[in-house]
């Protein structure tokens, strides 16, 4: 089976990745659905069926046999104490699991697509201080991590130039970024960490406070 585990697992957060690279038959003999489980499934498409495939592998991994649920925003969360996230790109599903208010994103690095799109999510004192060498990298980073503040959000706001800040980093794998949501009334502070899974951008951004 294709499982990535354990891309960050400390005493508070976990977060399971599964390349879905099965086919559909061989993730339902591994994951032995219940019948409205199943059911779920054949009302879906075959992209959203084999990500929901994915999904409930990762939870598997989880030891959660739970249902997802979603709240009015939209935002997915569990019927546990744990805080949750969902992240997936082309062939992989990620699952966040922590003690603390956390989301996650995923991305294929795809160069050209974050080029053509960098003044959507890219603040002027974002701009000043990304090195021209590695911009590509920078950006897809960036880019997760305003989806991460997203989603760790609930999709409260959602502007990406005007809502989220990221402070100057390096690129240093699993090492904190410090970052910001903000609106009219306060700033709150996040921290963000990154690590490459072939090539994905994997992001998590969690609330400590």
């Amino acid at each position: 089976m294709p499982l990535i585990n354990s891309l960050h697992n400390d005493n508070s957060t976990r977060i399971i990745c599964w390349k879905t690279t099965e086919t559909d038959e061989e993730l339902l003999d591994f994951l032995q659905l219940s019948p409205y489980r199943i059911m779920k499934y054949l009302t879906m498409g075959p992209k959203q069926g084999k990500e929901y495939l994915g999904l409930r592998a990762c939870l598997k991994v989880l030891n959660l046999d739970l249902d997802v649920l979603y709240d009015e925003r939209g935002k997915p969360y569990l019927p546990a104490s744990k805080q949750f996230s969902i992240t997936h790109s082309f062939d992989m599903v990620c699952v966040g699991l922590s003690e603390y208010f956390i989301g996650i994103d995923i991305e294929k690095a795809r160069p050209h697509k974050i080029l053509n799109i960098k003044e959507k999510f890219i603040r002027e004192d974002e701009a000043n201080w990304i090195p021209k060498e590695r911009e590509e990298e920078y950006l897809h980073v960036i880019w997760g991590i305003k989806e991460g503040l997203y989603k760790l959000n609930g999709g409260n706001l959602w502007n990406f130039l005007h809502h989220y800040r990221v402070e100057p980093f390096e690129l240093k794998e699993n090492e904190p970024i410090v970052c910001w949501i903000s609106d009219e009334v306060k700033s709150e502070k996040f921290l963000a960490y990154y690590t490459l899974i072939e090539d994905y951008y994997l992001v998590w951004v969690v609330d400590f406070e």
